[in-house]
């Protein structure tokens, strides 16, 4: 038996299988996150795409609108947020904007990836070039107008949020190695680590998001108190989770099957190929035997029957010191990924 979790989440980064139909994809995400919901998960994230045929997620704050309008108690947040695209301004007011229609249930996922190839980037900032340290600036910009603590010296200290909600949206950095871990600490934000990116991450990660966390939660890094003001409770840091990929069902034969779906775009992806998702029923059999052998060795999608998934992800979240693991999975039918998401609640929550 599986050791429970305190909480269990999911990311989906709508893929649009071929054959499928836009507007039901975008449908499904409603059933989705009932389904979610019914089940105990404590949220429910939608990732940021962009000039891709393969996923439907390029306005990821619309797409938490139609979820929380859907649902009642799931927390719906952006997994994440691509700041470089956005304003400061822009990002803190549509998001306390959301939280205000919805207290208590919105998540902020910042992330500092472009989300898409150069040339989309470009057409999202109008040709501006964004440098790593600008985005960093960007997201302590967004998260001080949140926390109405910017230095009174600040070119737009006089700014105010509008709405302000009475419960902030939580705010989390996206990230996948020890240099973004320590950033969302020192900057006292929660810390999202990606593990289904590369397959891989450090036992010792979290630890070392913990240490650079400020001793005195709401002082500032130059030792100023926050200014708070309505809702700021909620923009602190301290919570963790890790996003895994994973491929569950009754049997290993079938779970095995389903995760084709995520080896053939995950291998596309690698070798340079446009990334797809399909039915494996309509892979060659020269093409699929490439496939099966990729997924034997990528590390990155944990497959197996519900017991055998469930106890890797207990096992994976004691071995890392999260509190938390966030589940991301690649099934055309919204009914059979609900059930797998309702099967592994049910033996870790």
């Amino acid at each position: 038996m599986s050791t429970r979790l305190s909480r269990l989440s999911a990311l989906e980064q709508v893929p649009l299988f071929e054959g499928g139909d836009v507007r039901q994809t975008l449908e499904d995400l409603v059933v989705l996150g009932r389904g979610l919901e019914e089940s105990g998960y404590h949220r429910f994230w939608l990732a940021e795409h962009h000039s891709t045929g393969s996923f439907l997620s390029s306005a990821p704050d619309l797409l938490m609108m139609h979820v929380l309008d859907a649902t009642s108690r799931i927390r719906v947040g952006s997994g994440g947020v691509m700041a470089m695209h956005y304003g400061s301004l822009q990002m803190a007011e549509r998001f306390a904007t959301l939280a205000a229609l919805h207290p208590g249930r919105v998540d902020m996922g910042l992330g500092r990836a472009p989300g898409g190839d150069m040339r989309a980037a470009g057409a999202l900032n109008q040709g501006r070039v964004i440098d790593p340290d600008a985005i960093n600036t960007l997201i302590e910009e967004t998260v001080a107008l949140l926390r109405d603590d910017l230095p009174a010296s600040h070119h737009y200290a006089s700014i105010e949020v509008r709405p302000r909600p009475a419960e902030m949206p939580e705010v989390w950095l996206l990230g996948s190695s020890g240099q973004s871990a320590a950033w969302a600490g020192a900057h006292d934000l929660n810390y999202a680590y990606a593990q289904f990116f590369t397959g891989r991450q450090q036992v010792e990660i979290m630890n070392h998001y913990r240490a650079h966390l400020p001793e005195n939660p709401g002082i500032r890094g130059d030792g100023v108190p926050h200014r708070g003001g309505a809702g700021h409770g909620s923009i602190h840091g301290g919570r963790t989770f890790s996003a895994l990929c994973v491929s569950a069902a009754a049997t290993r034969e079938e779970a095995r099957e389903q995760a084709l779906v995520a080896a053939d775009a995950r291998f596309s992806l690698r070798t340079g190929r446009p990334m797809r998702f399909r039915d494996p029923a309509t892979l060659d059999a020269a093409y699929r035997a490439e496939i099966e052998r990729y997924l034997e060795r990528d590390t990155a999608i944990i497959v197996g029957t519900y017991d055998e998934v469930a106890h890797t992800l207990s096992s994976f979240a004691e071995n890392h010191g999260t509190e938390e693991v966030m589940l991301v999975s690649y099934i055309d039918d919204v009914e059979v990924k609900t059930r797998q998401y309702a099967e592994l609640a049910s033996r870790l929550l």
